[in-house]
């Protein structure tokens, strides 16, 4: 089956090369603003290399090609139309076929890409940037408040993230700190002495965890869709199968509520906390000593509660094509969700519960070999007296890849998800999965891929962590 689905995705990258596509080598906003290619920043996107982390950390400022007059001198230089057009990119991903497998049916399909994203991002000035994304989803699947069910529709608005990103050195210097310029930009600190870039501010629609040495939102390994038990004729209904995701970052919890009012579930999958695919709030990150410690604080909106985080990187540094850096997590969230009512667990109950996260994350790079994984605990408090018997306070996940470049064109990719699950005792399933994948990259900004999961654990019906045990997909990454 994988050898014919590898043959599908060689064949429609050729015929794709045939129609004449490469005419049209665009290439992302930022590689277009400061006239470098993609793989600058990006083994391949959207994983980042060194220089790809150090460019986000700075504000997506390059100190060696700052304009002193930011966004004026960007609209001088290039004129005022490639000025807007080289700060927009677009971002097509997701399916064209799927082969899901379980003892109870198989089914194959073919499926139109995920979502199309729309990116606007720019430089303002060298010590202020913004980034904004723009989301449309043909076939998303929502919670209805109304009807109290999971439904299927197209959705379009703001995606995953929305910011602006400022350097505060110069109002440090202001204040009598020591200062020093580079590029344009102002550091903290003496030459020879103590550096410090940044504070930097991150507001807005966040995601902190690009910061992480495991980045939430960077996967090679996209994760797969909701699947919802449909009624016969409408696309509502149940959860069936949740997504294959990385389980180290997931809620891990079953039968939490996001909310009261709504009533609508937090499923175990969902990315919650500092791992959020995006969040209101505000994040602080500093690079201390030349880049070798990274400091982040901030905090982040979560349904009714919010919830404050600090992050430790040790970064050290790339020598004979060796990089490898190290995080720690702490993270508490203040009534970020709700137990469960203890007469009826199907329905959100009275009481707001407080979690806290912590784990440990790694990144080591060698070449063309990329190696990363995270642990991540988590452990939720105030959970009613009646329900504590039946409820497991505590959960973990695992998370480790490998994405090996054998060829310019060719990445291989594989990851282990460990799932240690917490929640009602009755209704929770640990989970363990495999991927593999391979992407063939005719050209740099467009990818065809071949992945395949597989539900290590045995099946079971009517769990929906565990209610497959194969799932295939021929996809395409896309951005331009």
């Amino acid at each position: 089956m994988l050898v014919r689905l590898l043959v599908v995705v060689t064949l429609l990258a050729g015929l794709v090369g045939a129609a004449g596509v490469g005419t049209a080598l665009a290439v992302p906003a930022f590689a277009r603003q400061y006239d470098v290619q993609c793989n600058v920043c990006h083994t391949r996107a959207p994983r980042l290399n060194s220089f790809g982390e150090q460019f986000h950390l700075m504000g997506f400022q390059m100190p060696s090609a700052a304009r002193p007059g930011g966004l004026f001198d960007a609209v001088q230089e290039e004129g005022p139309a490639w000025a807007v057009l080289n700060s927009v990119a677009v971002r097509a991903v997701g399916g064209l076929f799927e082969y899901s497998e379980s003892p109870r049916e198989t089914e194959k399909k073919l499926a139109p890409p995920d979502e199309v994203e729309i990116f606007i991002t720019r430089a303002l000035t060298p010590d202020v940037s913004v980034y904004a994304e723009l989301e449309f989803e043909p076939n998303a699947v929502a919670f209805s408040r109304d009807r109290g069910y999971f439904e299927r529709g197209h959705t379009f608005g703001l995606g995953k993230e929305a910011f602006f990103m400022a350097n505060l050195g110069r109002l440090l210097g202001a204040l009598g700190a020591p200062t020093m310029e580079m590029g344009g930009m102002t550091m903290v600190g003496r030459h020879g002495g103590f550096n410090m870039h940044g504070p930097m501010i991150m507001a807005g629609k966040i995601d902190p965890s690009t910061n992480f040495s495991y980045a939430t939102n960077r996967q090679l390994i996209l994760d797969t869709e909701l699947e919802v038990a449909k009624e016969p004729g409408e696309d509502r209904g149940e959860v069936e199968r949740l997504p294959v995701v990385p389980y180290a970052f997931t809620s891990k919890f079953f039968g939490l509520f996001k909310n009261r009012d709504e009533g609508e579930p937090q499923l175990p999958t969902d990315q919650v906390m500092y791992n959020t695919t995006g969040s209101p709030g505000a994040d602080f990150h500093a690079m201390f000593q030349n880049n070798l410690l990274l400091g982040q604080a901030g905090f982040l909106k979560e349904n009714e509660g919010f919830n404050t985080y600090g992050m430790l990187r040790l970064d050290l540094g790339e020598r004979g094509g060796f990089a490898f850096n190290v995080s720690a997590l702490v993270n508490w969230g203040f009534g970020v969700a709700r137990a469960p009512d203890p007469d009826d667990t199907e329905l959100p109950g009275d009481t707001r519960i407080d979690r806290l996260r912590y784990g440990l994350a790694a990144n080591a790079r060698w070449k063309a070999l990329d190696v990363y994984g995270a642990v991540i605990w988590d452990r939720v408090f105030n959970v009613p007296g009646a329900l504590r018997r039946d409820f497991d306070r505590t959960a973990a996940g695992l998370t480790l890849e490998v994405d090996y470049l054998v060829h310019e064109q060719v990445m291989l990719s594989t990851r282990f998800d460990q799932l240690w699950a917490g929640g009602l005792r009755e209704d929770k399933r640990d989970g363990t999965v495999i991927s593999a994948q391979v992407r063939y990259y005719p050209w740099p900004n467009i990818a065809f891929f071949i992945r395949d999961s597989v539900n290590v654990r045995s099946f079971v019906e009517d769990n929906p962590l565990r209610s497959w045990k194969n799932q295939v997909f021929v996809g395409i990454d896309w951005d331009f």
